[in-house]
């Protein structure tokens, strides 16, 4: 799904108006009517006894509020509307949805001009609070008023809070405006945001999602035609666009058909990393998987993965080169190991391997050696770090990275890796200039995930629970994109389609175990009903 500016979410708004034909006043009242059917869904029948505090702007996104106080005036116990007066204009909206709500008994209606107004609002526990003080358009820091009715709601909500479209003093996008910085004592903190057909792409910044909350995006019905007509380049990753990539298998399939991938993960002390990730792929659905790992680590995989290749490299009885493997940690490639990598469809490196130096020799040796895209993460993300060279790129390792290689950062190993940023904002521009220049998949991971494409695509994933946030979660995802890129997936495809396998089944992990015990094994168990849900 499209992430829309400010800018063409009013565009949008200007387009269905003049070809639907539809009034601006009839369409806030669709709109409105979506946040009330969802607001209906999530109370239900404690909908009736549940009493609503409505703060107002003067603009059309109070004229939500304002509509919003009507249909649920038909339902809930009592509806105190409160119009936070920050300028004495109205917008015409406003004004009409204002008019009809004058009569209606279980209404109350108060004007906010001043602090002490706010100070005679009595809020109980149990009481909700809605948000439609601004909308998208917001251009600068709240003040005033507005600002301490802001301040207000932070303060009395009992986190019961809905924001309409998206929480006040929150902006949309960025610009570069100096007025435009973001305060966080000027925002409300949601624990809903209802928006209106396309979600704002301030929504995927951790920094900004105990704002935020828990987001839905209400269709509102906007011209879809005009809207597959814009440009960006910014998508909300969606069960829908996985449905699309998502390949059935067939009857005539074998274990060739799904691919042959070879892990380079482990040593000593970290063979759970090998563990986790060997398993994910293997419960992705690779056709035949092949692990390189330490000799401490071969026994323990041989024993705990049956259905997995363990190569053993007899550098001792070959010794060729007068190359000698280190038990402890990854070493060497013998040339044997070395001509076999054209056999896999692709490899999957970093987990637990350690940093050793003869380790970073022998990452090098296999970069330099295959010609196919593979997965990047972990301790091979910390030797690329070691090994960047700005200055003479003949020496830069990330060189020598393949084209459309998959590298999955979190944001400690991108900062290593590509350098500090001083805003969240700088930072997703230089993920999306990076992928561009060395035509790269680079998953930036977090709670809101931002997948970055070669062609300049970036893609953000709202999947996923924090009880993911633990050790061994992401060689877990290592697995599953190794697994599907050998498959034969494209690495854009892989990249999508893992990190929704990986953020789904943490979810129904929590679901099953809770947030707070759920392992990054249960996401192994998990995947196949995340794959029983797109059939």
């Amino acid at each position: 799904m499209k992430i829309l500016s400010a800018q063409q979410m009013k565009k949008a708004d200007k387009a269905t108006i003049e070809n639907e034909p539809i009034s601006s006043l009839d369409l806030m009242e669709r709109a409105s009517k979506k946040a009330f059917y969802w607001i209906q869904n999530y109370f239900g029948q404690h909908l009736i006894n549940t009493e609503f505090h409505i703060f107002c702007g003067i603009g059309n996104n109070g004229g939500d509020g304002l509509v919003l106080a009507r249909l649920l005036s038909n339902f809930a116990f009592q509806i105190n509307v409160y119009v936070v007066a920050f300028s004495d204009k109205r917008s015409d909206d406003f004004k009409a949805n204002f008019e009809r709500i004058q009569e209606i008994s279980n209404i109350k209606i108060v004007e906010i001009k001043a602090e002490e107004d706010l100070n005679k609002i009595s809020i109980s526990e149990n009481d909700w609070l809605i948000d439609a003080i601004f909308g998208y358009g917001l251009n600068r820091v709240p003040e005033g008023i507005a600002g301490k009715a802001i301040q207000f709601i932070n303060k009395n909500s009992n986190q019961n809070v809905i924001s309409i479209d998206i929480p006040s003093g929150l902006f949309a996008d960025k610009n570069q405006s100096k007025r435009q910085y973001f305060d966080k004592s000027l925002t409300i903190k949601a624990t809903h945001t209802l928006t209106f057909q396309a979600p704002k792409f301030s929504f995927f910044f951790d920094e900004y999602s105990g704002f935020v909350g828990n987001f839905e995006v209400l269709d509102i019905g906007l011209d879809k035609n005009f809207i597959e007509k814009l440009d960006t380049q910014n998508y909300w990753l969606t069960t829908h666009k996985i449905k699309q990539i998502y390949k059935p298998r067939t009857r005539t399939g074998h274990k060739g058909t799904f691919g042959h991938a070879l892990l380079v993960v482990g040593s000593y002390g970290k063979i759970g990393a090998a563990q986790l990730s060997a398993k994910a792929a293997l419960r992705t659905g690779v056709g035949l998987l092949s692990i390189r790992t330490p000799k401490c680590g071969v026994e323990i995989l041989q024993t705990a993965i049956p259905e997995a290749m363990v190569l053993v490299d007899n550098f001792d009885k070959k010794n060729k080169k007068g190359k000698k493997e280190n038990k402890y940690f990854l070493s060497a490639f013998s040339d044997d190991l070395l001509e076999k990598t054209q056999d896999y469809k692709t490899i999957g490196i970093g987990c637990g391997i350690g940093t050793e130096q003869k380790t970073q020799d022998m990452f090098l040796h296999l970069l330099k050696t295959i010609d196919y895209p593979i997965v990047i993460d972990a301790d091979a993300l910390n030797i690329l770090a070691q090994n960047r060279n700005y200055e003479n790129t003949k020496d830069d390792w990330l060189d020598f990275v393949p084209k459309n290689s998959i590298l999955t950062p979190h944001p400690k190993e991108f900062e290593r890796l590509f350098g500090k940023t001083k805003t969240v904002e700088e930072r997703h521009r230089l993920l999306r200039n990076l992928a561009k220049e060395y035509e790269l998949c680079i998953l930036l991971k977090g709670s809101f995930s931002a997948l970055a494409l070669p062609n300049g695509d970036m893609y953000h994933s709202s999947f996923g629970d924090i009880g993911m946030a633990t050790g061994g979660s992401g060689d877990v995802l290592t697995g599953i994109l190794t697994s599907l890129l050998a498959q034969g997936y494209t690495s854009e495809e892989s990249l999508l389609f893992g990190v929704f396998l990986h953020g789904k089944a943490g979810e129904l992990a929590a679901k099953n175990k809770s947030s707070e015990s759920m392992l990054p094994s249960d996401l192994i168990e998990e995947l196949g009903n995340v794959f029983k849900m797109l059939s």
